[in-house]
């Protein structure tokens, strides 16, 4: 791990040149759900019956290319198993120069519902009690009970999984190791028609001071001294001559907006946003 990044070192992201362990090749977030369905998909036409289990970010879920991958999942009923890791983090809060701000956006406003929605986990363990103490033609009954819990009393933020084919499954207290465990261990035995997703609720940097207090920038960095490991640059960054370029194209062309990948900070845009706040989205 000590060569991450550098010359002839670890590679960043997967690599499947690189270790027979990384098994899809990837430059970034996003991809997990996707390439978890493909092995699905594989494990079914070779008539095997092991578990896939993808598991993604609240920020990284908020891509295309997972709800793609979700309403993919759904419309083939694949067995499979989306762990949804909800660290808050939907935007990485470095959009200005003025300090951290709070995650923004639709998804993370529903993630947020979900997490303060006590009715509704409550009525769903009645249901899954109901579920559980009758059979026979009751079962699809008891089993309406739960749908009336998530659709009924969680409103469409509780279906938003729900409406692309996932049985939802949370929130789940990520630092609870017990009961996380217990539920893993459920569903692994429990026979699924199709996907599932666990909603695991974190906090980033949990239990380190350091990186409690600026959860978006701790990523290197040095356990005893909460140092983080950056270099002294003999020039200015590249990240910083974007930042210049763009402002001076913007102060040239009043049509130029700037759009970041929901980290102003890590894109050197919080710069432009210093000048232009109200072109950048």
């Amino acid at each position: 791990m000590h060569t991450i990044r550098q010359t002839n070192g670890l590679a960043g992201f997967t690599k499947r040149s690189e270790s027979e362990y990384d098994c899809f090749g990837t430059g970034h977030s996003s991809t997990t759900i996707s390439a978890g369905l493909g092995m699905a998909v594989g494990r079914d036409l070779k008539g095997k019956t092991n578990k896939v289990v993808a598991v993604i970010g609240d920020g990284a879920m908020t891509a295309g290319q997972a709800y793609e991958a979700m309403n993919n999942a759904g419309y083939l009923d694949s067995d499979m198993i989306v762990i949804l890791n909800d660290n808050k983090q939907v935007s990485l809060p470095t959009a200005n120069l003025e300090g951290p701000i709070p995650p923004v956006g639709a998804l993370s406003s529903a993630l947020s519902r979900l997490q303060s929605n006590r009715p509704l986990r409550e009525l769903r363990e009645v249901a899954k009690g109901v579920t559980k103490q009758i059979g026979g033609p009751m079962h699809e009954l008891a089993a309406k009970v739960d749908e009336y819990a998530r659709g009924m009393i969680g409103g469409s933020g509780s279906t938003l999984f729900e409406e692309l084919g996932l049985y939802y499954i949370g929130p789940v207290d990520g630092h609870n190791i017990d009961d996380l465990i217990a539920i893993l261990k459920e569903v692994k035995s429990t026979k699924t028609t199709g996907p599932v997703l666990i909603h695991v609720v974190t906090e980033k940097g949990r239990g380190y001071p350091f990186a409690e207090r600026a959860a978006d920038k701790y990523h290197g960095f040095d356990p005893a001294t909460g140092k983080q490991f950056k270099g002294s640059p003999s020039t200015q960054s590249y990240t910083t001559y974007f930042a210049e370029a763009l402002i001076a194209e913007a102060e040239a062309d009043k049509d130029i907006v700037a759009i970041h990948a929901a980290m102003g900070g890590g894109t050197g845009l919080n710069l432009f946003h210093s000048r232009f706040s109200d072109k950048m989205f």
